[in-house]
């Protein structure tokens, strides 16, 4: 089998690399030992006439190797999709790696008290989302780019945060709550663009083996809230688009 006859796959190095490939050999992958660094053959478990070759990335990275053709599909999440706003096709959702996107000060703050602040500092690894969420508001802030937005808060850096809540332990812990949950980040199957279209077929028989073999969603997060009166789920926010799905054509 020639190298044109291959599709390169690329998976990221995250908390969800383990539910990824586990869904993957539910498919019929045999996945070899994915710690070692380089491609890795992974034959044609899905009869689709093209054999998969994998690879580890970076999350961050991820998107743009398939959107520059350096592999032809991957997975990655919606939140650093937008913050690379790389242009891929999004066929399918996996039913894991589903996180609420807040935004979470100190006990006892709000956007009212937020808005006070003559010079309001925001920690976020996301700064396009924290970006836009006080935009929308005509709030001038300062958005602090770190990947550790809890101790930016607690060592007086920021005033308040912008992240991905995978666990309330630690905002209880911290005596942080959440003000507003902004959106929620998905895991999407990321697919190039310019795909020929035998390929396409390849991709569209993989996403049905993906969606015939999903396991058990887990359970949602607790979301811990300030007040319940003041969620607000900030639907201008909403930027997954499934339908941006269609791999044929």
């Amino acid at each position: 089998m020639t190298r044109s006859e291959r599709l390169r796959m690329a998976l990221p190095v995250s908390d969800e690399l383990d539910a990824i490939c586990g869904h993957l050999r539910a498919c019929g992958f045999g996945l070899p030992n994915l710690e070692m660094p380089g491609l890795h053959e992974a034959g044609d478990p899905i009869d689709c006439g093209y054999s998969f070759e994998v690879f580890r990335l970076d999350p961050a990275d991820v998107a743009t190797y398939v959107e520059h053709a350096i592999s032809h599909l991957g997975v990655m999440s919606t939140d650093l999709l937008r913050e690379s706003e790389s242009a891929v096709w999004r066929p399918y959702t996996f039913p894991f790696g589903e996180y609420p996107m807040v935004l979470a000060a100190p006990r006892g703050e709000s956007f009212a008290s937020l808005s006070t602040r003559p010079n309001l500092r925001i920690a976020s690894p996301y700064p396009k989302l924290a970006q836009d969420v006080f935009a929308h508001r005509g709030m001038p802030v300062e958005i602090v780019p770190v990947a550790d937005s809890y101790t930016a808060c607690l060592l007086g850096l920021a005033d308040a945060f912008v992240d991905r809540l995978m666990d309330p332990a630690p905002m209880y812990e911290h005596d942080f709550r959440v003000l507003e949950v902004l959106e929620h980040r998905r895991l999407k199957l990321v697919v190039n663009r310019a795909l020929g279209s035998r390929r396409r077929i390849a991709i569209q028989k993989l996403v049905k083996q993906l969606e015939e073999h999903q396991p058990e969603p887990p359970q949602s997060i607790e979301v811990p809230f300030e007040t319940a009166d003041e969620f607000n789920p900030g639907p201008y926010l909403e930027w997954d688009n499934d339908t941006e799905g269609e791999v044929a054509g």
